[in-house]
């Protein structure tokens, strides 16, 4: 412990120069785009596979194209094997290598008549900058990270996460797409690698794809945010729950003769063009309820045997159900589970609504 302790101020301390290596030939490595972190010439003493394995995880973390190992080893055939194999072990194992290098090379000299190793490191072109990766310590940071970006409507994000759940990161951002229609305008389709595949601490890549540009995403969020902040200001006052319920169906359906269908913008199309289906009905006004303080659920299941979602909103401490869709001809009206016959859903996938009527 102490040796790896030593060995990592040593790495911190490295000193500019070089005046060894009598055997050998390195070809040239083309820079980074920060050469202010390239590895000097300064050898870095290891005696074991943990030395050589620590060294080799901090030079990669850092984005380090070259380091200088001094081998401090009684064999030479004990040295290469713990070698070979911290190579092949931090390849394989350490994520900021699995997700952007390319190949390790080495190759071994003397330095003062000792035995060393030049190490040259070559990154993917595209994954150079590793610094730049967002570090999540928890699944918490993680779902922070990504749900920045995708209010950002950004491309995609590559987060180290270093928690020991395995989230269903897909999942994960159709949930948020559900939950928040406000700043996510188009629910991506999501494409996730993981380095390495599997172990507790992984970069996790997400690559978000959309129909609509980014671009145009961004410009339906701010056409969006109005309507938003109209809704809230239309229930800002004493309102009962029950009344804030009533006055968001009444602003919500109030604005147009909709025509139902479905969209892949379903807030901007419900509320900027009158288009939409009972999903987007539930998603906005899910979404203005909880703006204005209340507990609302989007529910699925069916409906007379189609396919449906509607909500479940909390008054006095009891949950009560309504459809927009449905009520469009018989205006407001909150309906007890009960009384919700012609509806079908899994009642354990919301412990909520249960504990709570229970």
């Amino acid at each position: 412990m102490k040796r790896i302790t030593a060995l990592f101020l040593m790495l911190s301390l490295l000193l500019c120069g070089c005046s060894f290596w009598t055997d050998g030939s390195y070809s040239s490595v083309e820079p980074h785009e920060e050469p202010s972190k390239q590895v000097s010439d300064a050898a870095v003493t290891v005696s074991d596979y943990a030395d050589v394995t620590a060294a080799l995880s901090i030079w990669i973390e850092a984005g380090k194209e070259s380091g200088m190992l001094s081998m401090q080893y009684e064999s030479e055939e004990r040295a290469q094997n713990d070698l070979d194999t911290a190579v092949s072990e931090v390849s394989r194992n350490n994520p900021f290598a699995a997700y952007g290098v390319d190949k390790i090379d080495y190759q071994f000299g003397t330095s003062g008549g000792r035995k060393a190793v030049s190490v040259q490191i070559s990154y993917l072109q595209n994954r150079t900058q590793l610094d730049k990766i967002q570090r999540a310590a928890n699944l918490q940071q993680a779902e922070q990270i990504i749900k920045q970006q995708l209010d950002a409507c950004a491309a995609g994000v590559v987060v180290y996460f270093e928690g020991p759940e395995q989230p269903d990161y897909v999942q994960m951002v159709a949930d948020y797409a559900l939950e928040y229609p406000q700043r996510v305008m188009e629910s991506p389709e999501v494409t996730v690698s993981l380095y390495p595949e599997e172990g507790e601490k992984q970069i996790v890549e997400l690559k978000f794809s959309y129909q609509t540009s980014r671009a145009e995403l961004r410009t339906l969020q701010n056409k969006v945010a109005p309507v938003f902040a109209s809704a809230a200001q239309y229930v800002s006052g004493n309102w009962s729950a029950e009344e804030k319920a009533q006055r968001l169906y009444e602003f919500l359906m109030g604005r147009y003769e909709y025509n139902i269908q479905t969209s892949i913008t379903p807030a901007y199309s419900l509320l900027l063009h009158g288009v939409g289906d009972h999903r987007a009905f539930a998603m906005v006004y899910g979404a203005m309820c909880r703006e204005a303080g209340l507990n609302c659920y989007m529910v699925t299941g069916t409906r007379s045997g189609t396919p449906w979602v509607w909500n479940a909103v909390q008054l006095d401490g009891e949950y009560y159900y309504i459809d927009l869709l449905n009520s469009a001809d018989t205006g407001f009206r909150l309906y007890a589970q009960e009384e919700m016959t012609e509806y079908v859903w899994d009642y354990s996938a919301y412990p909520t609504l249960i504990e709570e009527n229970s």
